[in-house]
Order: structure tokens, then sequence, then C-alpha cells
């Protein structure tokens, strides 16, 4: 019997990262499901992005925030609120690097470092 693959989906800036200047933190529907948990904005994506099944990798240097990070797995959020979170999708992107500088960026990259 052939073993299952799962492809998942990696969610690299879920807090839009620097480029975002904290929009995504400062939603008001983020921040009301957030309050009602009793967490902070940043844990409310997280764990809504964990709860969709996709891989987060949020990225701080912050040892408070790097905690705060994993600190998601002590609640749920309810169908609604996943739906609410849903609902806010712009298909927006806060990073967008354009391709020469990728290929600079990248052609720079050693997997050895």
């Amino acid at each position: 019997m052939a073993a299952k693959h799962d492809i998942k989906i990696e969610c690299w800036f879920p807090l839009g990262g620097r480029d975002s200047k904290g929009e995504i933190l400062r939603n008001p529907v983020i921040n009301d499901i957030a309050k009602a948990h009793g967490k902070s904005a940043a844990q409310v994506i997280i764990r809504w992005h964990l709860q969709e099944g996709f891989s987060v990798i949020p990225g701080s240097s912050n040892p408070a925030h790097i905690r705060e990070n994993i600190e998601v797995f002590d609640f749920a959020l309810t169908a609604e609120e996943m739906q609410q979170i849903r609902a806010l999708n712009k298909e927006q992107r806060y990073f967008n690097m354009p391709y020469e500088q990728q290929k600079q960026w990248f052609s720079q990259w050693n997997p050895t470092d």
C-alpha cells in the first residue's frame, strides 16, 4: 500500500511582517476575538492558521513575542470566529519582492551557512 502524502500550505509572515506596519494586528474583528479569549491579536491569527491546517512560521527575534507566539494551544476559535476571520481575506500581500531582487537575494544564498 502506498504511503499517503499531504501537501501543507506554509504561511510565512502570517502576522503581516514589517511591510504591513501592523495593519493585520490592528484589525477590529481580530481584536474583538482576541479580547473574548483573553489573547493577543497575534495569538488569534496564529491559532486561526493552525485550525485551518496550515503550517505557520511567525518570525521574531523578541523573546517575549516568541513565547507569546507559542502560547496558542490552550484555546480554540469557534466555527463562527473562524468564518469571521476567513471573511477578512482581501487577496492582498504585504511582502512582494520583485523578481530581479529575488534573483539577487537567492543567488547569494548558501545552504551550508
